[in-house]
């Protein structure tokens, strides 16, 4: 019985604590997928993956990956873009503060819209 109740104690608490991480979880996910003009350029996805790279060391960045694109044969899987950048913050905030941010603004106007055609972001994570 006391092996019973050991159990159920420590299964209760796991479970609070899971619970309350969860609850804190503030994270934020920003991913832009890209089209460059010159569809399938290596040296224009290089270009892009390495100026974009410079934004890594804005404040607020907990994680970020950008990379060029896996050719797929599967139907499902869009694989018609270029290039995708994925960023994570710790919060809504933060990812307003980096899209206001001088260093992100003269990135994309002097660096990273030159080569790209189209893009599409999604934000996704607790308001």
């Amino acid at each position: 019985m006391q092996k019973l109740l050991t159990i159920l104690l420590f299964t209760g608490l796991l479970f609070t604590n899971f619970n309350a991480q969860a609850q804190t979880d503030q994270r934020v996910s920003h991913v832009v997928v890209v089209w460059l003009k010159e569809p399938g350029n290596a040296q224009m996805r290089e270009k892009f993956i390495a100026a974009s790279r410079a934004l890594e060391t804005i404040p607020g960045v907990i994680s970020r990956h950008v990379s060029a694109v896996i050719p797929s044969n599967r139907p499902k899987v869009d694989d018609t873009f270029d290039v995708a950048v994925t960023v994570t913050f710790k919060n809504a905030a933060a990812l307003k503060k980096y899209m206001q941010s001088h260093k992100h603004k003269n990135m994309l106007k002097e660096k990273l819209k030159p080569l790209v055609n189209r893009v599409v972001v999604y934000n996704f994570g607790k308001q």
